[in-house]
């Protein structure tokens, strides 16, 4: 089965750090977990949904996800020529799950300078930040010393939070699943602190796309 798009075109990155899209599938209600966050979410999108998920991932030159992602979809497959990097605080973290097995020498965890000595010496390490992860600096690094131009995010809610927080998420590829969850910390595609309203973002629709039940939306920020 393949994806949805026919093709995938994105503007030129912005200057200094990739071009950074989101993609996330959510219920009707918003959460994008069917159990706890340690489990595994394969279930809330179809075929159709992980199609378009692996489609999307071609796309891109690199992916980066959160250690809390990492470890409750241990057996992700990625294209071997993109790069992986999984954010983590701690900077513990599996490097014999598949994420680093595919290809070790593309694949990286991303902690902070006072963690690098929890990474295990199976793993490559980029260390940014003192005590917590600079990302600003991370996509600097991805940008001008790995020329990645397209990088693709893919959760968990606390690390999608903390690149809207910073202005960093330029579009986002949300797939509307046809289920109701409900649950006050069950989480959403984005949690964290609250934007003030005078620093809520803005999003246009660029296409929304049905499929049987479900709903392909792609949005892109405005200036």
């Amino acid at each position: 089965m393949s994806g949805i798009y026919e093709t995938l075109e994105f503007p030129n990155p912005p200057e200094g750090r990739p071009y950074v899209f989101m993609n996330m599938v959510a219920t009707i209600d918003g959460k994008i977990t069917t159990g706890t966050r340690e489990e595994p979410v394969q279930d809330l999108g179809s075929k159709t949904d992980h199609a378009t998920m692996h489609q999307i991932e071609r796309a891109a030159d690199a992916v980066l996800i959160g250690a809390g992602t990492l470890r409750s979809v241990p057996q992700f497959n990625y294209p071997k020529e993109i790069y992986r990097f999984v954010a983590s605080r701690s900077g513990r973290v599996d490097p014999f799950c598949n994420f680093f097995a595919d290809d070790p020498s593309r694949a990286f965890v991303v902690t902070s300078i006072s963690n690098s000595e929890s990474v295990p010496e199976d793993a490559q390490a980029i260390c940014v930040g003192a005590d917590d992860l600079d990302f600003e600096e991370l996509f600097g690094i991805m940008r001008h010393e790995m020329d990645i131009k397209n990088l693709l995010v893919e959760g968990g809610s606390h690390l999608n939070a903390q690149l809207f927080q910073l202005g960093l998420i330029d579009e986002i590829f949300l797939t509307i699943a046809p289920k109701i969850r409900l649950g006050e910390d069950v989480p959403t595609i984005a949690d964290g602190e609250a934007l003030n309203r005078s620093d809520i973002q803005n999003f246009t629709l660029l296409s929304a796309i049905p499929v049987k039940n479900e709903i392909f939306l792609r949005y892109r920020k405005l200036p």
